[in-house]
Formats: structure tokens, sequence, C-alpha cells
């Protein structure tokens, strides 16, 4: 019988196929080997809970007891307000998952995007104030700023519709500040060095691109517009006023003991979060305005408190301006149904929250960062306010909001619904109908 040979690519083709199985055998040795089983227990902390909301808080502990049986999350930290007040706030899990040290709703997490509602609450508070007109153009007259091809306004930054390029449309001059996360940045103008060099990728106004760098340009545009540094104008102007004691830029302020450890997880099993499978310190001081805050649900609950309490925070005119779906120059609304700084979904139906035949106004952010993710939601007809974080990233950001959609339904049922004045001029504006 004739021997088969293997001709010389085919050979070649053998031993690479050969070589690759080997590389996946060895890297799944040594991930695994990596790899610590999840503790047996999920110990739960409340700090407040309001005797009023009895019955939905103990439906909400039920399903934080779940959560935690279910070893997928570290922790889980949730914070409700209703009418002005915080009613309850608890977390599940652990902060730090090798030392078994609690979570509480002490605990803070880094808060990725959701950065963007808070920076734009600041600005929020500026264009009240009469230091910003959002329609401005203000292209050429940003410090640190290579003036492009189109100028473009605060209010395109917020919304995203300014032309400014993402991650993926920047190169290795940008890369090395945003994949490695190991460089410091001491202001906000500083931190546009990382992107000053790339083109606007649209003109202003014609399209939607969800970018942190338009953020991170309107926080710059706004600490030159109140001549103070950015994070200084938001600790006075935003934090120091609401109380939010627990909410800082990343690497701006010493780590707490509250400060959580950040994991990748997979089927029960954890390990601290890598990059480059390194653990080292993640500074995100380039990016505080779009992404690099640090902060807890009960913090974030309080600033969605301030915006629902009434028009003194910020006005009603304000709230109305930057909850509005942001219309393209052709009329239509943006894809995201993204305001400024925050996306407003006016009618949205979810079979968790109220089921799929009522419509809900939901104004949110989330945020994904190394290792955390954190949801913030407002329902401003039921005068309620969620914020939730967890110590790792979910491949599916709709599995870590479902819990939030969960928890929310616990309340949200046990509520009265008002139809307010800025959700019908909202609605009206987004019809295209005069006020």
């Amino acid at each position: 019988m004739k021997k088969f040979k293997l001709n010389k690519i085919g050979r070649r083709f053998w031993r690479t196929i050969c070589v690759l199985f080997a590389l996946f055998v060895i890297w799944n040795i040594y991930y695994f080997s990596t790899l610590t089983r999840f503790r047996e227990s999920a110990p739960i902390t409340t700090t407040v809970s309001d005797p009023t909301y009895k019955l939905p808080i103990e439906e909400a502990t039920t399903v934080l007891n779940a959560i935690g049986e279910d070893k997928k999350l570290p922790s889980f930290s949730i914070a409700v307000g209703h009418r002005s007040k915080l009613i309850w706030s608890a977390a599940v899990g652990y902060q730090d998952m090798d030392a078994g040290i609690a979570a509480t709703p002490k605990t803070q997490y880094r808060i990725g995007s959701t950065s963007k509602a808070v920076t734009t609450t600041g600005v929020a508070r500026a264009v009240d104030a009469h230091k910003i007109n959002l329609n401005t153009i203000i292209g050429d007259t940003i410090t640190n700023w290579t003036k492009k091809k189109w100028g473009f306004s605060m209010q395109q930054l917020l919304s995203h519709t300014a032309g400014m390029g993402n991650y993926k449309d920047f190169g290795y001059d940008a890369a090395k500040y945003t994949i490695c996360n190991c460089h410091e940045f001491a202001t906000a103008a500083e931190g546009l060095n990382v992107f000053d060099q790339y083109d606007l990728i649209f003109e202003p106004g014609t399209s939607f691109a969800y970018s942190t760098f338009d953020i991170n340009l309107a926080s710059v545009v706004l600490e030159q517009a109140v001549s103070t540094p950015f994070l200084k104008y938001m600790e006075t102007n935003v934090f120091q006023p609401l109380g939010m004691k627990d909410t800082y830029g990343d690497h701006n302020r010493p780590k707490t003991e509250h400060f959580a450890t950040f994991y990748e997880t997979r089927d029960g099993y954890y390990r601290e979060y890598r990059n480059f499978e390194q653990v080292y310190d993640i500074n995100l001081s380039y990016k505080w305005a779009g992404g690099g805050f640090i902060s807890t649900p009960t913090d974030l609950v309080k600033m969605g408190n301030a915006y629902l309490k009434d028009d003194f925070f910020i006005s009603h005119e304000t709230k109305r301006k930057f909850w509005t779906p942001m219309k393209l120059d052709n009329g239509e609304v943006n894809e995201q149904l993204y305001a400024l700084g925050w996306r407003s979904y006016l009618d949205y139906k979810n079979s968790t929250l109220l089921g799929d035949e009522t419509p809900i106004w939901m104004v949110h952010h989330g945020g994904v960062s190394k290792g955390s993710q954190n949801f913030l939601v407002l329902f401003p007809n039921y005068d309620l306010v969620i914020d939730a974080s967890i110590n790792t990233n979910v491949e599916n950001f709709g599995t870590f909001s479902n819990e939030v959609y969960k928890i929310a339904h616990a309340f949200l049922k046990t509520m009265e619904k008002k139809e307010t004045a800025l959700y019908q001029e909202i609605k009206m504006i987004t019809e295209n109908k005069d006020l």
C-alpha cells in the first residue's frame, strides 16, 4: 500500500495547528490556575431601610439574596431614592473576596461612563449660572486643543454629535494611554493630549457617534467657562452641595478603606482584574469626565434626587434641554435617544419593569470600566431614582441592568404615576409640536 506523504505546505500547516493547540492548552492551564472559587456565603449589609417602604424593600432584598446565591458577581451595591429621600441602600457580597471584606453601601466603585451624567450635572449648573451658552461655537477657543475643520458647540459635545472619534478611531498615540491606563494626568486639559491630534470623523450635527472624548473635551470647556479646574468646580458645585462625600476623580484622591477590589469572573470563579495579564494600579485620570469618576450608589442617588426634587438645584428649563433626545440636522432623533449627557427614553417598555404594555419614562446612563459596572436610572414620573454598582464586568450589560430592573419593579408597582409637565414638554418637542 502506498504511503501518504504531506507536501511542504501541508507539513507547515499541521505544525502550525499543533503549535496553536499547544499554546491553547498552556494558556488554559495558566488561566484556570489563577482562578479561585467563590466563597460559599454572600453577606448582605444594609445601611438605610425606610419602614414606609417595607414591602418593596423585602422584595428587593430577595433579589439581592438571589444575586449572592448565584455566585457570579463579587458584590452588588444598590441605593434607591424616592421623593428626594434615600429610602434604601444595601450591598451583597464582597468588596475584597480574598480578604473576606464584605461590601457595604460605603464601598466605592469605578462608575465608567456614568461619569458622563455626573459631568453633565456640573455643566447644567454652569448653564443655570449663565456661564455657558450651549449653542456657542467653541471649536477654536479651547485651551490645549487644535482647531479642526469644523467648529462645534457644547450642546453637540454633550450629545455626541460633534464628530469626535472614540477609541477605535484613534491610533497608537492615543492607544498608548487608553490601553495601558498607567499614566498620570494632572489636569483635564492635559488629558486632551490623548486625542487632540485626530480629526473629527464627521461634520458636527450631521451624525451621532458615542464618544468618551466628547465629554472629556466638554470638561475643559467647562473649566474655562467657570475659571476653575474641573475637579475643583465639581467638588464645590455638585459634590459638596449634595453631600456626595464618596465621589471623586480617579487618582485625584488617595484610595480609602472602602475602595473596591475589581475582578474578572467566570462560572463561579474569580481572579483580580488584569490588564495584559498584569495586576497593577489602573489609572483613569486621562478621562475623569467621560469615564473616570469613583463613587457609590448612595452618592449617585443623591444626585438623581436633586434633579427630581425641584427646580432649585437645576432649573426646569435646563432639565428640559438636557433630557430632550437630540435631533440631527436632518430632523431625526439620534439612534440612542441620547440627550445631553443622559439617555432619555420617553416611552420605554420592558417586561421586567412594568410589563411590555406599559411605557415608562426612563432617564439613565450606564458605565463599564476596568472590572466594574454601574447603572444610574431616574424615573421622573414616579419621582424614583436607582443606582447599582458591581466590581466585575458581565459580558452582556443587560444581564446586570435586568437585576436593577427587578429591584425597580418592586418599588414602581407600589407607586403612583404622575405625568409631569417636564415629560409633556419633552414629548411635544420630540414630536415636533409647539410648546
